[in-house]
């Protein structure tokens, strides 16, 4: 039996970032925690997760856990943890005829050490009140009451293996409850060894979070991402897009600073082209608005700091000379293009009919006309050209809780012919964040959907909450009221950036059906609009 034990909720300042949800629930790599955690157990072991009963656990979320044969044990809130960890196997119903693994919801590994009867023990150098075992067979294992000297091994880290579940049961019963005093009544009965890991990875507390999730990372098909404690590196073969980004970078004026890490520099050694950011321990926006629980006030916040961030590079416009990226370049043929290409490989007619979720049916050709018909319009006394990101999404905006400010990284660079700069029309970056709020493109990039596609007939939906329309309606407000720019017109360019994006996603057919149907959804929403 595999037990994660997540029937409690993130301390306070976890909270603030992330809002009131379990610690298995935080994100890492753009998954649940648990999402990693189960990959611990051993095969044929049966996982249980245990969550706090007050907990409303997402439709998705538990559709994830079922499908993956996870056991969630509802455990009554404000259980210490000796009484939650018995509570919870008593839950179980489980045999408890086989060895007992428990995971801290709070912890993930490498890889698990190996033995039985184990406590697992690791080094920190964090001033918290951790459990440590020591050398005194009456109290093996005790509280640190927060002191904990330089470079010792002995630290209690949150995975232990039990011969016997049901000694362990009776040893923390008889402990009252106590969850320390009844491992060490487990020790001195049955026998406990402490076994040191180094491949611990702690999440319990809000700077161990961002300094595991550092060791944490991810690399994409066309990039190599070094990341270490103060600087991440980017560096790809496809030399021209990573010195777009460079360039972007380097170039911004001085009043857009204060948006970006630290610029570190960049090398070009012919074959290969990097350069270096600051690291920065923020959580990005596309995380929280898939996994978090922040109220929508909180979100207002955060919104209004990333149209803070468009209106002062409205203020840095171009030069006449320079090369900018135009709505005309970015929309319209740019997309027909790529909607070509998509038909092409898919062996489908631009002009076929698709019924979504049971509407009239209704074709491609019909999405991309209405859509551009619905586009802002040209307009350079309006709308001159200025600094513009490109990539103005929830995936490439990091928040500080701490300042209230946004960081930006990933910028686009180049036009849609490959020549860098770092000019625009910034509504093209208003469309890029809508396409993460109102367009739910995060979502569909971790898998938060459902799509069944037969014939020409779409099914599809997305789990949103009802917070999170609550959040897309107060944007589209603001960006009415800030830059007049209507609902019609961000749903136009939303349908056209899920059409262009298409061929570029025929890695994952179950992906790319999503964001498929994802430009029907979008459609339907603009139509209702117009009635």
């Amino acid at each position: 039996m595999f037990l994660i034990m997540s029937a409690s909720f993130v301390d306070q300042e976890l909270q603030s970032e992330f809002g009131k949800i379990p610690p298995s629930f935080l994100p890492l790599g753009n998954r649940r925690l648990f999402q990693h955690q189960i990959k611990l157990a051993p095969e044929s072991c049966d996982i249980y997760l245990s969550v706090p009963e007050s907990y409303s656990i997402s439709k998705t979320d538990e559709q994830w856990l079922v499908q993956h044969g996870i056991t969630i044990l509802k455990v009554p809130d404000g259980l210490s943890l000796g009484a939650s960890l018995v509570t919870s196997l008593n839950l179980s119903e489980h045999d408890l005829k086989s060895p007992l693994h428990v995971l801290f919801g709070d912890t993930l590994f490498h890889n698990l050490p190996v033995g039985d009867n184990i406590v697992c023990v690791s080094e920190v150098n964090s001033s918290y009140n951790w459990a440590v075992v020591t050398h005194d067979d009456m109290k093996w294992l005790k509280d640190s009451d927060n002191r904990i000297d330089s470079n010792v091994k002995n630290v209690v880290n949150g995975y232990f293996r039990f011969s016997s579940p049901r000694d362990i049961i009776r040893s923390i019963t008889r402990s009252n409850w106590n969850f320390l005093e009844g491992l060490n009544c487990y020790h001195a009965e049955v026998g406990l060894t402490a076994v040191y890991s180094d491949k611990w990875l702690d999440f319990g507390h809000v700077n161990t979070y961002y300094r595991s999730k550092a060791h944490f990372t991810t690399q994409r098909a066309f990039n190599e991402l070094t990341i270490t404690s103060e600087y991440v590196e980017k560096s790809s073969f496809k030399n021209s897009k990573i010195a777009a980004e460079s360039n972007w970078f380097s170039s911004l004026p001085f009043s857009l600073r204060n948006y970006i890490p630290q610029y570190l520099g960049s090398e070009n050694n012919g074959s290969k082209v990097s350069y270096k950011l600051e690291y920065l321990y923020l959580t990005a926006l596309n995380e929280l608005y898939v996994f978090s629980s922040l109220p929508t006030n909180v979100w207002e916040q955060i919104l209004r700091q990333c149209l803070g961030f468009i209106k002062s590079c409205q203020k840095e416009h171009a030069p006449q000379s320079f090369l900018s990226n135009t709505l005309d370049e970015l929309f319209g043929e740019k997309t027909k293009s790529r909607l070509d290409e998509y038909c092409q490989s898919k062996g489908i007619s631009i002009s076929d009919k698709w019924s979504f979720n049971d509407d009239e049916a209704i074709s491609l050709e019909q999405l991309l006309l209405d859509s551009e018909k619905n586009l802002p319009k040209p307009d350079q006394e309006q709308w001159p050209l200025c600094v513009l990101h490109g990539d103005f999404c929830f995936s490439n905006i990091l928040y500080d809780f701490r300042s209230d400010r946004v960081k930006t990284i990933d910028p686009r660079g180049m036009t849609p012919t490959g020549e860098k700069t770092i000019y625009g029309d910034i509504r093209y970056d208003i469309a890029k964040l809508s396409h993460s709020i109102i367009g739910m493109y995060d979502w569909i990039i971790a898998g938060y959907y459902s799509v069944d596609i037969i014939g020409n007939n779409i099914n599809f939906s997305i789990d949103e909450s009802h917070n999170h329309k609550k959040i897309q309606q107060r944007f589209i407000d603001i960006v009415q009221e800030e830059f007049e720019i209507n609902a019609s017109s961000l749903l136009a360019m939303q349908i056209q950036l899920f059409l262009s994006m298409l061929p570029l996603h025929q890695d994952d057919r179950i992906r790319q059906d999503a964001l498929f149907a994802n430009a029907f959804r979008l459609y339907s929403l603009m139509k209702r609009l117009e009635k």
